[in-house]
């Protein structure tokens, strides 16, 4: 048996929506507004949503502020460790590809240190065709789109998570040569989830055999504009929002 390396290098996403008590929304919420600095907010902008907080300030609390968020949270029953701790809804790991088609990545096919094949977003020159293929001529599988979140009675959905440039490495066995034509990308809807990726990749499959990837690198990592998810309006809004 031999071992294939699929390298995938793009904009590696990870995505997490959970639930919190509507308690602890509520303290964060008045957290956020009580401690905005009004210095920066336009008086336009005030003057249209008097209750407006930067979206930075928020990320830069629920992501980067363990210790206050837990200070902030334990008042309403909450217990916080991480924002990846809220994913008990949905957790995507993949590669965001936007709007058009499936997105800019590239994906390379090894040997140890032979490699077999490159898939490429754009039109591989004839001098390099014996080694380059097209990502659009992989097979893709359409996975259900995930569904609005349904949060139990007396919590609130969140969404959250980041996307850096990195490359992820999948690893699996086979018993003849490569053939691209047992290659596939799972590509999934996500936008239900309040972020907007609509073509991600969820996965791969090689001979219909799911793979797992392991992220081997990852730079200039931001983060995903946090938001909560109102039955009542039908839509996610920010967290200084009420619904």
């Amino acid at each position: 048996m031999t071992t294939i390396q699929i390298n995938v290098s793009g904009y590696i996403s990870e995505v997490v929506c959970g639930q919190i008590p509507i308690p602890a929304k509520e303290a964060f919420g008045r957290y956020i507004l009580e401690n905005r600095n009004e210095a920066e907010i336009p008086a336009w902008l005030k003057r249209r949503k008097p209750s407006h907080v930067s979206l930075e300030y928020i990320k830069q609390v629920w992501y980067f502020e363990n210790d206050l968020m837990n200070d902030i949270m334990k008042g309403a029953g909450f217990v916080w460790n991480t924002y990846r701790q809220v994913n008990d809804l949905s957790h995507r790991l993949g590669f965001g590809s936007g709007k058009e088609d499936i997105g800019l990545f590239e994906i390379s096919v090894l040997v140890g240190d032979e490699l077999l094949i490159e898939f490429v977003p754009f039109e591989p020159t004839i001098e390099t065709k014996k080694k380059f293929g097209k990502i659009k001529d992989i097979k893709l599988t359409r996975l259900h789109p995930e569904p609005i979140p349904c949060a139990e009675q007396g919590h609130i959905a969140i969404s959250a998570g980041s996307w850096a440039k990195g490359t992820m490495v999948f690893r699996t066995g086979i018993d003849n040569e490569f053939d691209e034509d047992n290659l596939e990308l799972l590509i999934a809807d996500l936008t239900n989830l309040g972020i907007g990726e609509d073509h991600f990749m969820a996965g791969l499959r090689y001979a219909e055999k799911d793979l797992v990837g392991e992220i081997v690198r990852e730079t200039d990592k931001e983060m995903y504009q946090v938001s909560w998810y109102s039955p009542k309006k039908g839509r996610w809004l920010d967290m200084y929002e009420s619904g």
